[in-house]
């Protein structure tokens, strides 16, 4: 989902980009990106929003800032949610649509679930539930029920209590 969801904002960007002259950072970053070089895009992307922000008769319809959300999925991608989720944020704060950002926080809710996270997941939804609250609610919904089944279900049994050989006993 994450990899389909950054090339997609990967395609997007280089056509939007492009229209309205894109820079050599850009197609380093996205260069970089497709050879998981992470460290380099992540640098390129901000090198371009640097560039973008520095053009004084910009169009009023762009913004820079869009490119954190690349970021965030970079982050994403290669196991960063926090970081991700930093980078988010602040394309939020800097005027990025609001339902561009939403769609990454769930992005990071359901990374968590995926990996078995679901406190973290219900964290990060409660947290920005007001950006579309329908959304949301529907994923809350189903992390909360997954964890009431597991509560229901009893503590989890490790690897030694299913083991049938004896099991050391204090002394």
């Amino acid at each position: 989902m994450i990899r389909r969801l950054t090339l997609s904002l990967s395609l997007t960007l280089l056509s939007g980009c492009f229209s309205i002259g894109g820079s050599e950072s850009l197609r380093e970053a996205d260069e970089f990106a497709r050879q998981g070089r992470w460290d380099d895009a992540i640098e390129a992307y901000r090198e371009h929003i640097d560039d973008r922000l520095a053009v004084s008769d910009r169009p009023e319809w762009e913004n820079p800032y869009f490119y954190l959300l690349t970021i965030g999925d970079v982050e994403l991608g290669r196991g960063e949610p926090t970081k991700a989720l930093q980078n988010y944020e602040e394309a939020e704060k800097q005027g990025v649509a609001p339902s561009l950002v939403s769609d990454r926080y769930r992005a990071v809710a359901a990374w968590y679930e995926e990996h078995g996270k679901l406190e973290d997941a219900l964290k990060v939804l409660t947290t920005y539930r007001e950006r579309d609250s329908l959304l949301f609610d529907a994923m809350l919904d189903r992390i909360a029920r997954t964890l009431t089944d597991q509560e229901a279900a009893g503590p989890l049994k490790t690897d030694a209590s299913k083991s049938h050989a004896p099991q050391p006993t204090a002394q």
